[in-house]
């Protein structure tokens, strides 16, 4: 069958997958969107980004993401600084309120993604690991 052989089905559907097993924690438990997760998460790991960069690494579509930074912004949780070399840019940036939710939220997401993997060996972990860095590579994500 063409799908099963088909790389990006199968990327497509695994990332779909890994991502609805910690959907019920940032939904459920935190009210965020899956793209206000992804900004959140992004953000706690950069001093400030703009919403080009975070369309980058999100990834997403420029409109998810200004709705992420809306939402996140009308919670407290991040602020918006407009760049003085070009007014027509903001730097988004985590606020004490959005860094702790954030502190909240990482150690459940590390438990699900913990209990996803908890049937692999260590060695099939390791494999899994080795396998996405090559992949990662392929992509100019290294």
């Amino acid at each position: 069958m063409f799908l099963k052989g088909y790389l990006p089905y199968r990327l497509n559907l695994l990332a779909e997958l890994t991502s609805e097993n910690t959907q019920a924690i940032y939904r459920r438990r935190h009210d965020l969107t899956r793209p206000e997760w992804r900004v959140l998460v992004n953000l706690a790991e950069a001093d400030s980004l703009t919403a080009s960069e975070l369309c980058e690494r999100v990834p997403a579509h420029k409109t998810k993401v200004s709705r992420a930074l809306a939402s996140l912004e009308a919670k407290g949780w991040l602020t918006r600084r407009t760049d003085a070399a070009d007014r027509r840019v903001a730097h988004a940036s985590l606020t004490l309120k959005g860094k702790r939710a954030f502190n909240r939220i990482r150690p459940e997401m590390e438990q699900a993604t913990e209990a996803l993997l908890a049937p692999l060996t260590p060695e099939e972990r390791q494999t899994l690991d080795e396998g996405l860095k090559v992949l990662e590579r392929l992509f100019g994500q290294a």
